[in-house]
C-alpha cells in the first residue's frame, strides 16, 4: 500500500518519539509498503545521512515564534501542523491510508484528517493524570500538572483540533485505556489499542539466571517530576533497611536536585550511583547486569524503559496503572497498586522489589519477559498495522 506518516519528529539517531517515527517508516517500508515521510526541515541532515533511499522524505518547516524560547514547543508543533497540511495539499500524492505516529498526543490532534486518504490516528496517548494525592513529587511543577490534567477532563470538550481528529479518524490507536475512553467519549468511531513504544529484533535477549552478589536496582529515564525517580531512592531505601543492595540511576533532568536530597537525607549515599545521561551502550549493558527495574511513573502513556528491561530478560516493578495497568505481562513484572496514602507506596515497591529478588523465580520471570516484549518488536507492529490498513481500506471511507 502506498503509507503517508505525519510525523514532526523523526530521526535514526534518536530515541523517544524521533525514533517511534524511525521505526514505523522503516519497519513499514521493509514488509513492502510504499512509504512516505513528512516531517521537520531540521531533521533532514540525519535523515539523509542513513540512507533509506526506498523511502520518499519531505521536509517542512514551520514559522518561528518568540513563545519557544520559553521552552514551550506545543506551539511550533501545532504551527508545523498547518504548514504540513498545506503542504500535503499541494503534494501530488495518493495515498492509500495517512498513518500520523508522531506527536502521538490525544490533546494536540492532526490536520490530516483532511486529506482524501483514510487517517489512522496514533498509538497516542494523553488521556491518563497524575493522582493528586502524590503532587509532592512534583513540587513547584504542579500548578503545571494540575492545569494539563484539567485539560484532560472537562475542558477536553472543548479542544477543536483533538475533537476534529477523533471523530474522522478511521481508527484512533491508544496506548492505553485512559485514553481510549477519552476518545470514545469525544466521538472516536473504532478505538484500538496498540503499545506506542517498540524494540527492534535483535534488541530481544535470552532468559537468563538471576545476577549473583549484590543486587542491582536500575532505574532509567529523564528525570522529571511525573517520572518520581525520588520515590524510587524512597523505596530503595526501604529495601536496604533488609539486606545490601545498590541502586544505580541513569539519566538527567529537572529533578535532579530533588533526587540528590533524598539520597542524602535517608542516608543511603554510599550505595547509590548517580550516572547521568550516558552513551545508549552502557544503558543496554545496565540492563543486562541488573536484578530489577523500577518503574514508578506517577504519569505514563506505557513506558519505554519497562518495554526495553523485558526485552533483555530483566524483571520489573512498576506502579499498576495508567499504560503498565493495561498491560498483561505475567510473572515478568510485580505491579504495585497506587496507595491512597503516599507514605505507604515505598515500602509496598520495596517489598515487590524484595520479592523478585528472593522468591527464587527470578529466571522464571527473565522468561516472561523476553517472551512478552517479542510481541512487540518492530516487525511484529507493522504487521499489525498492515492488518489495520486492510481493514480500513477493505471497507472503504
Amino acid at each position: 500500500m502506498k503509507v503517508l506518516l505525519p510525523a514532526f519528529h523523526c530521526s535514526p539517531w534518536q530515541g523517544s518519539e524521533l525514533g517511534v517515527a524511525w521505526f514505523w517508516a522503516t519497519s513499514l517500508a521493509d514488509i513492502g509498503h510504499e512509504v512516505t515521510v513528512l516531517t521537520a526541515e531540521h531533521l533532514r541532515a540525519d535523515i539523509t545521512a542513513a540512507g533509506r533511499t526506498d523511502i520518499t522524505f519531505h521536509y517542512v518547516p514551520h514559522p518561528k515564534s518568540w513563545i519557544e524560547r520559553y521552552g514551550i514547543h506545543y506551539s511550533a508543533y501545532l504551527r508545523w501542523q498547518d504548514a504540513a497540511y498545506k503542504y500535503l495539499a499541494a503534494l501530488d500524492g495518493d495515498f492509500d491510508i495517512v498513518h500520523h505516529v508522531t506527536w502521538g498526543s490525544l490533546h494536540l490532534g492532526s490536520r490530516t484528517w483532511r486529506l482524501p486518504a483514510p487517517l489512522i490516528y496514533g498509538p497516542i496517548g494523553g488521556g491518563q493524570t497524575a493522582p493528586r494525592q502524590y503532587k509532592r513529587y512534583f513540587g513547584r511543577n504542579w500548578p503545571m500538572e494540575a492545569f494539563r490534567t484539567a485539560i484532560t477532563g472537562p475542558m477536553l470538550k472543548v479542544n477543536r483540533r483533538s475533537k476534529e481528529t477523533i471523530r474522522n479518524a478511521e481508527v484512533v490507536l491508544v496506548t492505553n485505556s485512559d485514553t481510549g475512553a477519552a476518545a470514545r467519549r469525544m466521538g472516536a468511531r473504532d478505538v484500538r489499542y496498540m503499545l506506542a513504544e517498540g524494540l527492534p529484533d535483535e534488541w530481544l535477549g535470552d532468559a537468563r539466571p538471576q545476577p549473583s552478589g549484590v543486587p542491582l536496582v536500575l532505574w532509567v529515564g529523564r528525570m522529571l517530576p511525573r517520572k518520581a525517580p525520588a520515590m524510587t531512592v524512597e523505596a530503595f531505601a526501604e529495601l536496604r533497611k533488609v539486606g545490601p543492595a545498590r541502586l544505580v540511576m541513569a539519566g538527567d533532568g529537572p529533578v535532579m536536585p530533588q533526587v540528590r536530597e533524598a539520597v542524602a537525607r535517608l542516608g543511603v549515599a554510599e550505595d547509590v550511583d548517580l550516572l547521568g545521561r550516558i552513551p545508549w551502550a552502557d544503558v543496554k549493558r545496565l540492563y543486562d547486569t541488573a536484578s530489577v527495574l523500577m518503574f514508578p511513573s506517577l504519569r505514563d502513556s506505557s513506558g519505554m524503559q519497562f518495554l526495553e528491561a523485558l526485552g533483555r530478560g530483566l524483571p520489573a516493578v512498576a506502579l499498576d496503572h495508567h499504560g503498565i495497568g493495561d498491560l498483561d505481562v505475567g510473572p515478568a513484572a510485580i505491579k504495585v497498586p497506587v496507595a491512597r496514602d503516599p507514605a505507604e507506596l515505598p515500602g509496598q515497591l520495596a517489598a515487590a522489589m524484595h520479592e523478585i529478588l528472593t522468591d527464587g523465580d527470578w529466571e522464571q520471570r527473565s522468561g516472561a519477559a523476553v517472551k512478552w516484549a517479542a510481541g512487540h518488536v518492530w516487525t511484529a507492529k507493522a504487521a499489525a498495522a498492515t492488518e489495520v490498513y486492510k481493514d480500513v481500506v477493505g471497507r472503504g471511507r
